[in-house]
C-alpha cells in the first residue's frame, strides 16, 4: 500500500480542543518539551504534537518551493520535490480538510483561501486576531530585505491546509532568501536536515509516548520516511559542501 494512503487512513482527524503547549510553542519554546526521556516518560499530547509537525511541514514544502525556483542542481531540485510530496502526505495526515493550522497552535475551521481563519464551530478556545496584532502586525512575514510569509498554504486551490509558522520558522525561510547560488544550496540542504531531523525526533517521541493509539500509528509509519528524507538532505548538503572545499 502507498505509504500516502497508509498515512491517511492513520490521519488524526479528531475535534480539537485547546493545545496545552500552544502558548509554549508560539513563543518559541525549545523542542524537548516534547521530547520524553523513554517508555517510561509522561505521554505526549496529540495536539502539541500535531502544532509543531505541522509547523515543520509547512517550513519544508515553503522552502522547498523557494529551492525549485532558485536552485539550478538537479540533485537539489529533485529532493526539493520529493520533499514537498512527503510533507503535503503528512499534513493531509495530520489536518483534517477544510481546516488550517493558527499561529497560536490550534486547528480551526478556514473554509476560505485567502480570508482569515475563522471558529465557527467553537474551535478556538482563546481569543485570536489572525486579522489583527497577531498576524496582521507581521503581514509579509519577517522584517528586511527578504521578508516572507508567516502563513504558508500547504495545498493551494484546497480549503484550509494553512498552517501559521512561528517566528524562528520564519526567519529560517528569511535567512534562506537572502542567498543564492552554490550558497543557496548549501543553506536550504543544510537546513532541511537540521529539520529533518527534528521531524524524526518528534514522531519517535510521539510513536513511543503518544496519548493517541492512532496517532501513535501513524508516527510509527511516517517516521521511516522521515528519516530517509534527512538522510538524503544530510548527504546532499555533506557533498555539495566539498565541491565547495574542493574548488579553493
Amino acid at each position: 500500500m502507498a505509504l500516502k494512503s497508509r498515512l491517511a487512513q492513520a490521519s488524526l482527524v479528531v475535534v480539537v480542543s485547546a493545545a496545552p503547549f500552544a502558548s509554549a510553542f508560539a513563543q518559541g519554546a525549545p523542542l524537548p518539551v516534547l521530547i520524553p526521556a523513554g517508555p517510561g516518560a509522561a505521554t505526549v499530547d496529540t495536539e502539541a504534537f500535531r502544532a509543531e509537525a505541522l509547523r515543520n511541514d509547512a517550513y519544508s514544502i515553503e522552502a522547498s518551493r523557494m529551492a525549485l525556483e532558485r536552485s539550478r542542481n538537479p540533485k537539489v531540485r529533485a529532493h526539493a520535490d520529493q520533499v514537498i510530496v512527503n510533507r503535503q502526505a503528512t499534513t493531509d495526515a495530520l489536518l483534517p480538510p477544510g481546516t488550517s493550522l493558527t499561529a497560536g497552535g490550534t486547528v480551526v475551521a478556514d473554509g476560505t483561501r485567502d480570508g482569515p481563519f475563522s471558529g465557527p464551530l467553537g474551535l478556538i478556545a482563546l481569543p485570536f486576531q489572525i486579522t489583527g496584532a497577531v498576524v496582521g502586525g507581521v503581514v509579509g512575514g519577517v522584517t528586511g530585505t527578504n521578508p516572507v510569509n508567516p502563513i504558508v498554504d500547504a495545498r493551494p486551490g484546497e480549503p484550509g491546509k494553512r498552517v501559521a509558522l512561528d517566528p524562528s520558522r520564519q526567519k529560517r525561510l528569511a535567512d534562506l532568501s537572502a542567498t543564492s547560488g552554490r550558497r543557496f544550496d548549501r543553506t536550504y540542504t543544510g537546513q532541511q536536515a537540521a529539520s529533518d531531523a527534528e521531524s524524526v525526533r518528534l514522531y519517535q517521541a510521539y510513536a513511543r509516548n503518544g496519548d493517541s493509539a492512532r496517532g501513535r500509528t501513524f508516527a510509527t509509519q511516517a517516521t521511516p520516511m522521515l528519516q530517509d528524507e534527512f538522510d538524503r538532505a544530510a548527504d546532499l548538503h555533506g557533498r555539495l559542501s566539498e565541491d565547495d572545499d574542493a574548488a579553493f
